[in-house]
């Protein structure tokens, strides 16, 4: 199988390179493979040494180090303002994070997510980074107003996983200041039921963020952001604790858990149920939500991984681990109840 380091598809066409040349355009307004191909200048060492100097003063977000940066005859290279490009190397504690964010954000694209365009590509020494371009940066120079939901919640963003926090607190303070618009529940809902499954125990309020455009004559926010920062924290289980970084329901902060929470000791659909209750959805309507969801993750998360660049052993984890998410979210439903 070659090596996918652009969009990973269900349906691939034989002798495929590395990027495809619609990938190669959209992502990086070039029509072919430069000669020596696409690279990151440096190593990971060097992309360190030069971290603290180059984020000084910019908006990008995170503990993890990463760079703004720009294009230049092939070569990635850092900018300390107006690069079209994140870029991130893998953590010391976190080896192939590139390889395992870049996975799972293409099956949150296969499956229906709106992401944002990424990548990998290499360092000089061959050791991969992951890439991701800009997404509020529009073709008239324009800018899209971002804000992330710990501002949104009023939340200091050093408590943006505190355990005083649910997300049903947040999503239902996303619908308020969107104006009431059910699609934010809907999409915030998916994406906390994607991180479930995955094992994306990282879904803080950092990483939940909605835009309003430039040219906008309401204070509200219109919907939320291509999804970001998603990946499966399953294959590193120093920090695999809770199974979210936030509890679904506003009970749980009082340790007051749904019966069937009780019953096996873990989320299963029906705290899903409720947590659909809780922030203004049908009980048929999350139903539907959940059934679907979970039959798209089932038809795709094996090829995407198998097709990944994961190492074969965080490649089986992960699989291991959405397996037995996707079947948690089966489990029969305490008598009497939903």
């Amino acid at each position: 199988m070659s090596q996918r380091l652009g969009t990973i598809s269900l349906s691939p066409k034989g002798n495929e390179s590395p990027y495809s040349s619609y990938f190669l355009k959209t992502m990086f307004g070039i029509s072919q493979l430069p000669k020596n191909g696409l690279r990151v200048q440096g190593d990971a060492q060097t992309f360190n040494d030069l971290a603290p100097e180059y984020t000084e003063g910019n908006s990008v977000s995170g503990a993890q180090k990463k760079l703004l940066m720009s294009l230049v005859n092939g070569v990635l290279v850092p900018v300390k303002k107006n690069g079209q490009f994140i870029v991130k190397p893998a953590p010391d504690d976190f080896p192939h994070l590139p390889e395992n964010e870049h996975c799972i954000m293409q099956l949150a694209k296969v499956i229906g997510f709106d992401v944002a365009q990424n990548a990998l590509v290499p360092f000089e020494n061959g050791e991969l980074a992951y890439l991701t371009k800009r997404f509020d940066r529009l073709k008239d120079a324009k800018r899209l107003f971002i804000e992330d939901a710990a501002s949104l919640c009023l939340v200091a963003p050093v408590n943006k996983g505190s355990d005083a926090l649910s997300y049903e607190f947040t999503l239902n303070t996303l619908f308020t200041v969107s104006g009431q618009n059910r699609g934010v529940t809907l999409n915030g809902f998916r994406q906390v039921l994607f991180a479930y499954i995955v094992g994306n125990n990282d879904l803080h309020l950092k990483n939940l963020s909605l835009f309003r455009k430039p040219n906008s004559q309401s204070h509200y926010m219109t919907n939320f952001t291509p999804v970001y920062d998603v990946l499966s924290v399953a294959p590193y289980p120093k920090y695999y604790g809770d199974d979210l970084s936030l509890s679904l329901l506003n009970s749980e902060l009082e340790a007051v858990f749904s019966e069937a929470y009780e019953q096996y000791g873990y989320y299963t659909g029906y705290d899903f149920i409720k947590f659909g209750q809780q922030i203004g959805l049908s009980n048929s309507a999350t139903k539907k939500l959940i059934k679907q969801l979970c039959s798209k993750v089932e038809n795709a998360y094996e090829y995407i991984i198998n097709a990944s660049q994961c190492p074969d052993d965080m490649k089986r984890v992960i699989k291991l681990h959405i397996a037995e998410k996707l079947g948690r979210l089966s489990r029969p439903y305490p008598v009497n109840l939903v």
